[in-house]
C-alpha cells in the first residue's frame, strides 16, 4: 500500500518497519475535510506532509495545508480539483483516494489526538534513522573520536529542540502559574526568587540571576571582572547546592584553582607565590582546600572552546546533577563557526548563542566582555554599555550588563580606597544603579562592605 520510492519511510534493514500510526494519519486527514476551519488547533504542532508514514496522504495534506492558507474552501470537490489542478491526484490513485478518506466517519473531538500521534511518530522515525545513520558512519569513521561524539551531539540535539515546538499559551494558564509563585511559602518576605550572587547590594538591584538571563560582566583590564565572576561561582554553588561550570579561555584550570583557593582561604597569594606563610596561612589553605572540594565546580580551560563545546559539556552536567550557572571568560575569545564573518558578527552571532543557551539549560550564564579603550580618555572613567567591544548585539541578546569600576586605580588619592564599584547598566528583570563591595587585593576578592580587608569572617 505504502510507495516508498521518495526515500521518507524506506526501510533500512529488511524485515524492520519504522514507527508509524496510518489509522491516525487517516482520521486526522478526515477531520481536517469535515471542518477545515479546525486546522487551526494543530497549526503549532508545524505538520508537514513529509511527517506522514503513507507518502500519500502526505500528499493531500499539503494540499489541505495550502488550500487553508490560501482561504479556499476545503471539501472532496475543492481537493480533488487542486490536487489536479497541481498534477498530483493521479499519484495518489484518483478521486477514489479522497473519496475513501471522506467516508470515514472520525469524531473531529480527537483531532489534536491524531496529529500529534501523526508528529510523535514521524519524530520517533527521524530518531531511527538517525540513529541507524550514526552506527554506520561510527563503523567507518577515521578521524578523531571527539570530533565524531560533538556531530553526534548536535544531530540529537537539533531534534531534540524540534520536538520541543512552542505553541501559543491562554493567559489564564500563565496566570495559574503567577499564583503558585506568589503562594509559595519556601521564601520568606523580602528573600530574592533568583539564583542569589552572594552579594545582598548587588542581589537588591539583580533580584537574583534569574534562569536563562544572559549576564555580561564587562570592565577595562586589572579591574577585577575574573575575580568577581570566581566569587559569584563559589556563592552561587554554595548557596543553590547546584554544579557550576566555568569555561576559561584565558587561564589554566590551575590557575583558577589557586585564585579560588585563595580567595576561599583568605590568604595573601604573593605569600602562596612565595610560600614564605604565617602561622595561619596553612590552617586556612587546609580548610579552604576541604570546602572548595565540596562544591561542584567543573573548569574547562581549553583555549579553543566555541560554542558547540560549551553546550555539549553543560547539557551532560546537566542530565547528570543540575545545573545552576555557566560562567565563560571571555566572550570575545571564542571562536565563532562562520569565521568569514566581520569580527563584530562573528561576536554577534555568538551571543545571541549564548541566550540561546542560557534559555535551553534554564539556568543563568555569565559571559565576561572587554570594553573600548574609548573609557580611558573620558574625564569620568565609569564604563557604559556603548563601551563594550565589538557591541554587535551583545547589549541587545543580553538582560543583564555589569560593569566592575575600582576608582583607585585611575585616581590612587581617592577616598573610595578598596571600594569597588559593580555598575547595573542594563537590567531586564530589575533595577539599574551601583552596588559597592569590598575588594581585597591581596587575594584578589570581593567582599561586602560591611567588612573591612582585615576582619573578614573567619579571618
Amino acid at each position: 500500500m505504502v510507495d516508498l520510492s521518495n526515500g521518507n519511510n524506506t526501510n533500512m534493514k529488511k524485515g524492520i518497519t519504522l514507527p508509524n500510526d496510518t489509522l491516525s494519519e487517516k482520521s486526522l486527514l478526515s477531520c481536517l475535510i469535515l471542518d477545515s476551519q479546525s486546522f487551526d488547533e494543530i497549526s503549532d504542532l508545524k505538520l508537514e506532509g513529509k511527517d506522514f508514514y503513507d507518502p500519500k496522504y502526505g500528499i493531500v495534506f499539503d494540499a489541505i495545508k495550502d488550500m487553508v492558507y490560501s482561504n479556499s474552501p476545503v471539501d472532496y470537490v475543492t481537493i480533488c480539483s487542486h490536487l489536479s489542478g497541481h498534477n498530483r491526484l493521479e499519484e495518489i490513485g484518483g478521486q477514489g483516494f479522497i473519496l475513501d478518506i471522506t467516508e470515514d466517519q472520525v469524531s473531529s473531538v480527537n483531532l489534536r489526538h491524531y496529529a500529534k500521534t501523526v508528529r510523535d511518530k514521524a519524530s520517533l522515525r527521524e530518531l531511527v534513522r538517525q540513529a541507524r545513520k550514526v552506527a554506520d558512519k561510527g563503523a567507518t569513521f577515521s578521524g578523531n573520536a571527539q570530533d565524531f561524539i560533538q556531530e553526534v551531539e548536535a544531530t540529537f540535539f537539533g531534534l531534540t529542540n524540534e520536538a520541543k515546538q512552542g505553541s501559543m499559551v491562554k493567559l489564564n494558564e500563565c496566570l495559574k502559574e503567577n499564583i503558585k509563585e506568589i503562594e509559595d511559602t519556601s521564601r520568606k518576605a523580602g528573600e530574592i526568587q533568583g539564583v542569589p550572587t552572594g552579594y545582598p547590594a548587588l542581589d537588591k538591584l539583580l533580584l537574583g540571576m534569574q534562569a536563562g538571563q544572559l549576564i555580561i560582566l564587562a570592565a577595562r583590564p586589572a579591574m577585577g571582572k575574573t575575580a568577581l565572576a570566581l566569587n559569584v561561582a563559589q556563592n552561587t554553588c554554595e548557596i543553590s547546592k547546584l554544579p557550576v561550570a566555568l569555561f576559561s579561555l584565558e587561564m589554566m584550570a590551575k590557575e583558577l584553582s589557586m585564585r579560588l583557593l585563595t580567595q576561599r582561604a583568605k590568604v595573601d597569594s604573593k605569600r602562596i607565590r612565595t610560600k614564605d606563610f604565617l602561622e595561619t596561612d596553612l590552617r586556612r589553605i587546609g580548610q579552604g582546600i576541604k570546602q572548595l572540594a565540596e562544591l561542584p565546580i567543573y573548569i574547562n580551560d581549553n583555549a579553543g572552546t566555541n560554542l558547540l563545546d560549551i553546550q555539549s559539556a553543560c547539557r551532560k552536567i546537566k542530565a547528570s546533577e543540575g545545573l545552576g550557572l555557566v560562567v565563560i571568560d571571555y566572550l570575545q575569545l571564542m571562536s565563532s563557526h562562520n569565521k568569514a564573518l566581520p569580527r563584530e558578527q562573528q561576536i554577534s552571532e555568538i551571543s545571541r548563542g549564548l541566550k540561546n543557551m542560557a534559555k535551553e539549560l534554564e539556568c543563568p550564564v555569565i559571559a565576561l566582555s572587554q570594553l573600548n579603550r574609548g573609557v580611558e580618555a573620558r574625564p569620568n572613567k565609569r564604563p557604559m554599555t556603548s563601551d563594550l567591544r565589538e557591541s554587535g548585539s551583545i547589549e541587545q541578546d543580553a538582560d543583564i550588563v555589569m560593569f566592575v569600576y575600582r576608582d583607585e586605580y585611575y585616581n590612587p588619592d581617592t577616598k573610595d580606597q578598596g571600594i569597588a564599584e559593580v555598575i547595573v547598566g542594563k537590567n531586564r528583570g530589575g533595577e539599574v544603579g551601583t552596588a559597592k563591595l569590598t575588594f581585597v587585593g591581596a587575594h584578589t576578592s570581593f567582599e561586602n562592605i560591611a567588612y573591612g580587608a582585615e576582619d573578614q569572617p573567619g579571618g
